[in-house]
Protein backbone atom coordinates (compact mmCIF):
# COMPACT_ATOMS: atom_id res chain seq x y z
CA UNK A 1 0.00 0.00 0.00
CA UNK A 2 1.16 3.60 -0.57
CA UNK A 3 2.91 5.55 2.17
CA UNK A 4 0.54 7.80 4.06
CA UNK A 5 0.79 9.78 7.27
CA UNK A 6 -1.77 11.66 9.34
CA UNK A 7 -1.91 13.44 12.68
CA UNK A 8 -4.55 10.94 13.85
CA UNK A 9 -3.11 7.42 13.93
CA UNK A 10 -6.50 5.79 13.33
CA UNK A 11 -6.98 7.78 10.11
CA UNK A 12 -3.43 6.86 9.12
CA UNK A 13 -4.28 3.17 9.53
CA UNK A 14 -7.74 3.25 7.96
CA UNK A 15 -7.25 5.48 4.90
CA UNK A 16 -4.97 3.11 2.91
CA UNK A 17 -7.45 0.25 3.34
CA UNK A 18 -10.32 2.47 2.23
CA UNK A 19 -8.35 3.43 -0.88
CA UNK A 20 -7.51 -0.26 -1.44
CA UNK A 21 -11.24 -1.06 -1.41
CA UNK A 22 -11.65 1.34 -4.32
CA UNK A 23 -8.61 -0.13 -6.10
CA UNK A 24 -10.23 -3.57 -5.81
CA UNK A 25 -13.42 -2.30 -7.44
CA UNK A 26 -15.48 -2.71 -4.29
CA UNK A 27 -16.49 0.91 -3.69
CA UNK A 28 -17.34 2.88 -6.79
CA UNK A 29 -18.04 6.64 -6.60
CA UNK A 30 -19.60 7.31 -3.17
CA UNK A 31 -20.72 3.70 -2.72
CA UNK A 32 -20.07 1.95 0.58
CA UNK A 33 -19.02 3.08 4.03
CA UNK A 34 -16.84 2.13 6.97
CA UNK A 35 -16.85 2.84 10.70
CA UNK A 36 -14.39 2.14 13.52
CA UNK A 37 -15.30 2.12 17.23
CA UNK A 38 -12.19 3.78 18.61
CA UNK A 39 -10.47 3.09 21.96
CA UNK A 40 -11.77 5.94 24.10
CA UNK A 41 -8.61 6.74 26.06
CA UNK A 42 -6.40 6.74 22.96
CA UNK A 43 -8.58 8.94 20.78
CA UNK A 44 -9.31 11.35 23.65
CA UNK A 45 -5.58 11.81 24.21
CA UNK A 46 -4.90 12.30 20.49
CA UNK A 47 -7.66 14.87 20.07
CA UNK A 48 -6.57 16.76 23.18
CA UNK A 49 -2.96 16.84 22.04
CA UNK A 50 -3.46 17.50 18.32
CA UNK A 51 -6.57 19.71 18.39
CA UNK A 52 -6.60 21.47 21.77
CA UNK A 53 -8.68 24.43 20.51
CA UNK A 54 -11.39 22.41 18.79
CA UNK A 55 -14.84 23.75 19.65
CA UNK A 56 -17.68 21.49 20.72
CA UNK A 57 -20.27 20.96 17.99
CA UNK A 58 -24.02 20.63 18.61
CA UNK A 59 -25.57 17.20 19.15
CA UNK A 60 -27.45 15.61 16.27
CA UNK A 61 -30.31 13.19 17.12
CA UNK A 62 -29.91 9.56 16.06
CA UNK A 63 -32.59 7.64 14.17
CA UNK A 64 -32.44 4.98 16.85
CA UNK A 65 -30.98 5.31 20.35
CA UNK A 66 -27.95 3.16 21.20
CA UNK A 67 -27.47 3.44 24.98
CA UNK A 68 -24.76 0.75 25.07
CA UNK A 69 -22.62 2.97 22.83
CA UNK A 70 -22.99 6.15 24.89
CA UNK A 71 -19.63 7.94 25.13
CA UNK A 72 -18.02 5.88 22.36
CA UNK A 73 -16.05 7.56 19.56
CA UNK A 74 -16.34 6.44 15.92
CA UNK A 75 -14.23 7.15 12.86
CA UNK A 76 -16.78 7.15 10.03
CA UNK A 77 -16.74 7.86 6.31
CA UNK A 78 -18.91 10.78 5.30
CA UNK A 79 -22.13 10.82 3.33
CA UNK A 80 -21.44 11.28 -0.38
CA UNK A 81 -17.67 10.78 0.01
CA UNK A 82 -15.58 8.77 -2.45
CA UNK A 83 -13.33 5.98 -1.15
CA UNK A 84 -10.79 6.85 -3.84
CA UNK A 85 -10.17 10.23 -2.16
CA UNK A 86 -9.24 8.72 1.21
CA UNK A 87 -5.50 9.39 0.86
CA UNK A 88 -5.75 12.76 -0.87
CA UNK A 89 -8.56 14.32 1.20
CA UNK A 90 -8.80 12.34 4.45
CA UNK A 91 -10.17 15.30 6.44
CA UNK A 92 -13.14 15.41 4.06
CA UNK A 93 -13.70 11.69 3.58
CA UNK A 94 -13.56 10.89 7.31
CA UNK A 95 -14.95 12.33 10.49
CA UNK A 96 -14.85 11.38 14.14
CA UNK A 97 -18.07 11.55 16.12
CA UNK A 98 -18.94 10.79 19.73
CA UNK A 99 -22.22 9.23 20.85
CA UNK A 100 -23.75 11.44 23.55
CA UNK A 101 -26.89 12.12 25.60
CA UNK A 102 -27.34 8.54 26.77
CA UNK A 103 -26.93 7.20 23.23
CA UNK A 104 -29.65 9.35 21.64
CA UNK A 105 -27.40 11.67 19.61
CA UNK A 106 -23.92 12.20 18.20
CA UNK A 107 -21.64 15.20 17.96
CA UNK A 108 -18.82 15.79 15.49
CA UNK A 109 -15.41 16.17 17.11
CA UNK A 110 -13.16 16.13 14.03
CA UNK A 111 -13.28 15.92 10.23
CA UNK A 112 -15.94 16.35 7.54
CA UNK A 113 -13.94 19.43 6.57
CA UNK A 114 -16.39 20.54 3.88
CA UNK A 115 -19.34 20.46 6.24
CA UNK A 116 -20.31 16.83 5.72
CA UNK A 117 -21.88 14.29 8.04
CA UNK A 118 -21.62 10.54 8.71
CA UNK A 119 -22.75 8.09 6.06
CA UNK A 120 -26.51 7.80 5.51
CA UNK A 121 -26.18 4.22 6.76
CA UNK A 122 -24.71 5.33 10.10
CA UNK A 123 -27.79 4.07 11.96
CA UNK A 124 -27.21 0.54 10.69
CA UNK A 125 -23.52 0.77 11.52
CA UNK A 126 -24.38 1.72 15.10
CA UNK A 127 -26.86 -1.14 15.39
CA UNK A 128 -24.15 -3.47 14.07
CA UNK A 129 -21.56 -2.12 16.49
CA UNK A 130 -23.91 -2.48 19.45
CA UNK A 131 -24.66 -6.11 18.58
CA UNK A 132 -21.13 -7.17 17.67
CA UNK A 133 -19.58 -5.34 20.65
CA UNK A 134 -21.77 -7.48 22.90
CA UNK A 135 -21.45 -10.75 20.97
CA UNK A 136 -17.66 -10.48 20.58
CA UNK A 137 -17.02 -9.24 24.09
CA UNK A 138 -15.73 -5.95 22.70
CA UNK A 139 -13.18 -7.52 20.34
CA UNK A 140 -14.81 -6.38 17.09
CA UNK A 141 -14.51 -2.66 16.33
CA UNK A 142 -14.63 -2.11 12.54
CA UNK A 143 -17.60 -2.47 10.19
CA UNK A 144 -17.10 -2.34 6.42
CA UNK A 145 -19.87 -2.13 3.85
CA UNK A 146 -18.86 -2.45 0.21
CA UNK A 147 -20.32 -3.44 -3.14
CA UNK A 148 -18.24 -6.52 -3.89
CA UNK A 149 -19.31 -7.61 -7.40
CA UNK A 150 -19.00 -11.41 -7.16
CA UNK A 151 -20.83 -11.44 -3.83
CA UNK A 152 -23.65 -9.34 -5.27
CA UNK A 153 -23.82 -11.50 -8.41
CA UNK A 154 -24.54 -14.61 -6.34
CA UNK A 155 -27.62 -12.94 -4.86
CA UNK A 156 -29.07 -13.05 -8.39
CA UNK A 157 -27.95 -16.62 -9.08
CA UNK A 158 -28.56 -18.52 -5.83
CA UNK A 159 -31.49 -18.89 -3.44
CA UNK A 160 -31.61 -16.23 -0.75
CA UNK A 161 -30.80 -18.76 1.93
CA UNK A 162 -28.03 -18.34 4.52
CA UNK A 163 -27.26 -22.03 4.88
CA UNK A 164 -27.14 -22.77 1.15
CA UNK A 165 -24.91 -19.77 0.40
CA UNK A 166 -22.57 -20.54 3.29
CA UNK A 167 -22.13 -24.21 2.42
CA UNK A 168 -21.52 -23.34 -1.24
CA UNK A 169 -18.71 -20.96 -0.26
CA UNK A 170 -17.19 -23.33 2.30
CA UNK A 171 -17.02 -26.03 -0.36
CA UNK A 172 -15.06 -23.84 -2.77
CA UNK A 173 -11.91 -23.22 -0.67
CA UNK A 174 -10.77 -25.18 2.41
CA UNK A 175 -9.77 -21.93 4.17
CA UNK A 176 -13.31 -20.59 4.10
CA UNK A 177 -14.70 -22.61 7.00
CA UNK A 178 -11.72 -21.49 9.10
CA UNK A 179 -11.92 -17.80 8.12
CA UNK A 180 -15.70 -17.45 8.40
CA UNK A 181 -17.10 -20.40 10.39
CA UNK A 182 -20.05 -18.20 11.41
CA UNK A 183 -21.13 -18.20 7.76
CA UNK A 184 -22.91 -15.54 5.74
CA UNK A 185 -26.39 -14.45 6.86
CA UNK A 186 -28.78 -13.18 4.21
CA UNK A 187 -30.93 -10.07 4.69
CA UNK A 188 -33.73 -9.75 2.09
CA UNK A 189 -33.90 -6.73 -0.25
CA UNK A 190 -34.66 -3.65 1.87
CA UNK A 191 -34.19 0.09 1.45
CA UNK A 192 -30.70 1.16 2.61
CA UNK A 193 -30.39 3.71 5.38
CA UNK A 194 -33.71 2.82 7.04
CA UNK A 195 -34.66 1.54 10.48
CA UNK A 196 -36.16 -1.52 8.80
CA UNK A 197 -32.87 -2.69 7.29
CA UNK A 198 -31.09 -1.85 10.54
CA UNK A 199 -33.44 -4.10 12.50
CA UNK A 200 -33.19 -6.94 9.97
CA UNK A 201 -29.40 -6.63 9.99
CA UNK A 202 -29.26 -6.67 13.79
CA UNK A 203 -31.11 -9.99 13.86
CA UNK A 204 -28.59 -11.64 11.53
CA UNK A 205 -25.56 -9.99 13.15
CA UNK A 206 -26.44 -11.82 16.34
CA UNK A 207 -25.32 -14.98 14.49
CA UNK A 208 -22.49 -13.84 12.21
CA UNK A 209 -19.91 -11.14 11.49
CA UNK A 210 -20.96 -11.21 7.83
CA UNK A 211 -24.33 -10.35 6.33
CA UNK A 212 -25.51 -10.05 2.76
CA UNK A 213 -27.65 -7.07 1.87
CA UNK A 214 -29.32 -8.81 -1.04
CA UNK A 215 -28.50 -7.28 -4.46
CA UNK A 216 -26.61 -4.53 -2.64
CA UNK A 217 -23.41 -5.69 -0.97
CA UNK A 218 -21.63 -7.08 2.05
CA UNK A 219 -21.67 -5.79 5.65
CA UNK A 220 -18.88 -7.24 7.78
CA UNK A 221 -17.45 -6.75 11.26
CA UNK A 222 -13.96 -7.45 12.64
CA UNK A 223 -11.39 -6.10 15.08
CA UNK A 224 -9.26 -3.92 12.78
CA UNK A 225 -9.19 -2.45 9.25
CA UNK A 226 -6.78 -5.15 8.09
CA UNK A 227 -8.85 -8.02 9.49
CA UNK A 228 -12.17 -6.80 8.13
CA UNK A 229 -10.57 -6.27 4.70
CA UNK A 230 -9.15 -9.82 4.81
CA UNK A 231 -12.54 -11.21 5.79
CA UNK A 232 -14.31 -9.54 2.88
CA UNK A 233 -11.44 -10.46 0.53
CA UNK A 234 -11.81 -14.16 1.41
CA UNK A 235 -15.59 -14.17 1.01
CA UNK A 236 -15.35 -12.36 -2.33
CA UNK A 237 -12.78 -14.82 -3.71
CA UNK A 238 -14.95 -17.79 -2.74
CA UNK A 239 -17.91 -16.06 -4.40
CA UNK A 240 -15.88 -15.61 -7.59
CA UNK A 241 -15.09 -19.33 -7.67
CA UNK A 242 -18.74 -20.21 -7.02
CA UNK A 243 -19.95 -17.88 -9.79
CA UNK A 244 -17.46 -19.40 -12.26
CA UNK A 245 -18.56 -22.90 -11.33
CA UNK A 246 -22.20 -21.94 -11.85
CA UNK A 247 -21.38 -20.34 -15.20
CA UNK A 248 -19.74 -23.60 -16.30
CA UNK A 249 -22.91 -25.55 -15.65
CA UNK A 250 -22.70 -26.16 -11.93
CA UNK A 251 -20.40 -28.23 -9.70
CA UNK A 252 -19.55 -31.81 -10.56
CA UNK A 253 -18.10 -32.26 -7.06
CA UNK A 254 -17.10 -30.23 -4.02
CA UNK A 255 -15.21 -30.41 -0.77
CA UNK A 256 -16.86 -33.22 1.16
CA UNK A 257 -18.71 -32.33 4.35
CA UNK A 258 -16.61 -34.85 6.29
CA UNK A 259 -13.47 -32.97 5.25
CA UNK A 260 -15.07 -29.70 6.37
CA UNK A 261 -15.76 -31.29 9.74
CA UNK A 262 -12.16 -32.47 9.95
CA UNK A 263 -10.89 -29.00 9.05
CA UNK A 264 -13.04 -27.43 11.73
CA UNK A 265 -11.62 -29.81 14.33
CA UNK A 266 -8.00 -29.33 13.29
CA UNK A 267 -8.22 -25.54 13.14
CA UNK A 268 -10.63 -24.97 16.02
CA UNK A 269 -8.15 -22.73 17.87
CA UNK A 270 -7.95 -20.35 14.90
CA UNK A 271 -11.71 -19.99 14.46
CA UNK A 272 -13.95 -17.34 16.04
CA UNK A 273 -16.70 -19.90 16.72
CA UNK A 274 -17.88 -23.40 15.92
CA UNK A 275 -19.11 -23.75 12.32
CA UNK A 276 -22.68 -22.59 12.02
CA UNK A 277 -24.21 -25.10 9.63
CA UNK A 278 -22.21 -28.33 9.91
CA UNK A 279 -24.53 -30.08 12.35
CA UNK A 280 -27.58 -29.68 10.14
CA UNK A 281 -25.76 -30.34 6.84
Amino acid sequence: MPEFSHAISFVEEMAPFVRLCWDMGWNEANGGNVSWRLPTDEITAILRRRFPRAKENPAVPLQRAQPTLDGEYFLVTGSGQFFRHALDHPDEVFGIVQIVNDGTAYRRVWGYAMGGSPTSEFATHLVGHAVRKRVSGGRERVILHCHVPEFIALSFLMPLDSRELTLALWQKMPECIVIFPDGVRVVPPLLPGTVKIAEASAKELEKSRIISWTHHGIFASEESPERVFALVETVEKACAIQRRVLSAGGPQRGIDMSLLSELSENFAQAMVCRPAFLNDA
